[in-house]
């Protein structure tokens, strides 16, 4: 399970937005099948669910793309206060958990 994990971890990375733009719509289309499937009196309750989930990761995905956006922000900042140091570059580390 662990390799699996490594595996998703590394692939994600590797796409880009129109790839997981890709995946995203297919997992759409999967959940339209899925609801069509659904008995009419087991409907409401489905959705009611499906809706709370959506709404939660909506949140949660708006919330941190304007924190990263807004971190963007600050480094264009920085970087044109600091203009006469052009001496190497930056680098983004990103710090795997083990």
């Amino acid at each position: 399970m662990k390799k699996l994990a490594t595996f998703l971890n590394d692939y994600v990375l590797e796409c880009d937005w129109k790839d997981m733009a890709l995946i995203k719509t297919c997992v759409c289309a999967f959940g339209v099948m899925l609801g069509l499937t659904v008995k009419k009196e087991r409907k409401k309750p489905i959705m009611i669910i499906s809706s709370l989930i959506f709404l939660v990761t909506a949140c949660l995905t708006a919330v941190r793309f304007v924190l990263e956006l807004s971190e963007d922000d600050f480094e264009e900042d920085f970087e044109e206060d600091h203009k006469d140091d052009e001496e190497g570059f930056v680098m983004r580390i990103v710090a795997e958990d083990e």
